[in-house]
């Protein structure tokens, strides 16, 4: 029997790059794609995927200059809290391409703290330290995620708030026009900053969920 090839055809990978985000395109060459700023690469296996992470907002008021730090200090948290394996970088033999990068505050967070992290916010994604590949306020980086609108409840007719940072759809953060490219043992984290005092009125969980095509590159 035929060993089956571990390349892709021609005819697969140009239907595949109707998906791809810009800047990644099918060469014509079986199992070959160029990346925009990368150049051209094989890949045997690609699914698209996210990496994220949650980090807990302490204290409630978050002194200036504080910092919160995400996909470096996963110890002793669950496949709820983040899908990292390990600190800072993905799995050996596993590299992603980036195409959007969305900022969650959790669901269950008060209406007027979340108005506050999303306000107060400047969030970065820095590559091998220094790197600052895509930075700004958090607004910048709304969630295709999470739920949205407004509900009346009949208990003393209350109106509760639900809502996220953005309209949770896919189209309400455009993917990147540059995709990240996160090769092989390369370090990342994310920042998200306050420069200002910043008083919620009890701690709070945000995430940070990063879109992407996932692949594990031809041995």
């Amino acid at each position: 029997m035929q060993e089956k090839s571990s390349n892709y055809s021609p005819q697969f990978m140009a239907g595949l790059a109707q998906a791809f985000p810009p800047g990644v395109s099918a060469t014509g060459k079986p199992g070959e794609l160029f990346i925009e700023g990368v150049g051209v690469r094989k890949f045997a296996d690609m699914r698209q995927d996210i990496i994220y992470d949650r980090v807990l907002l302490t204290p409630a008021a978050i002194p200036a200059g504080t910092s919160f730090v995400y996909y470096r200090d996963i110890q002793n948290k669950t496949r709820q809290d983040t899908n990292m394996s390990q600190s800072s970088r993905l799995p050996e033999g596993q590299e992603a391409i980036v195409y959007r990068i969305n900022v969650m505050p959790q669901a269950d967070v008060d209406e007027a703290d979340v108005r506050l992290i999303i306000a107060q916010g400047y969030f970065e994604l820095v590559l091998d330290d220094d790197n600052r590949v895509k930075s700004g306020p958090v607004p910048v980086f709304p969630s295709a995620y999470g739920l949205y609108g407004n509900e009346q409840t009949t208990t003393n007719l209350a109106t509760v708030g639900v809502f996220s940072n953005g309209i949770p759809s896919a189209g309400a953060n455009p993917r990147l026009l540059i995709p990240i490219y996160l090769s092989e043992g390369r370090t990342f984290r994310g920042n998200l900053n306050y420069y200002t005092l910043t008083t919620l009125s009890a701690t709070a969980s945000v995430y940070v969920i990063l879109d992407v095509l996932m692949t594990r590159p031809l041995r």
